[in-house]
């Protein structure tokens, strides 16, 4: 599975404005994107982020996104 395809696919689909957050590694989103960005995560792969000790750059750039993807993601069947 390409996680990097389907997260920036993702992630192009989360700014209400239609600008697309990404840029470059980085992820200009406010809260409530961040917000959407968890639950996507958390339904997708079958993580908990409120079980981590997460730092708040974890969530501002794709490889940072990608990093806790390839660490936490709940096996599939």
């Amino acid at each position: 599975m390409d996680h990097r395809a389907n997260l920036l696919a993702y992630l192009s689909t989360v700014d209400p404005t239609g600008r697309d957050p990404v840029s470059g590694d980085r992820i200009e989103l406010d809260s409530l994107g961040l917000l959407q960005v968890v639950n996507y995560l958390e339904d997708t792969y079958g993580m908990k982020l409120s079980d981590l000790a997460l730092e708040p750059d974890d969530l501002r750039t794709v490889s940072g996104l990608l990093t806790l993807i390839d660490r936490h993601a709940a096996p599939r069947p």
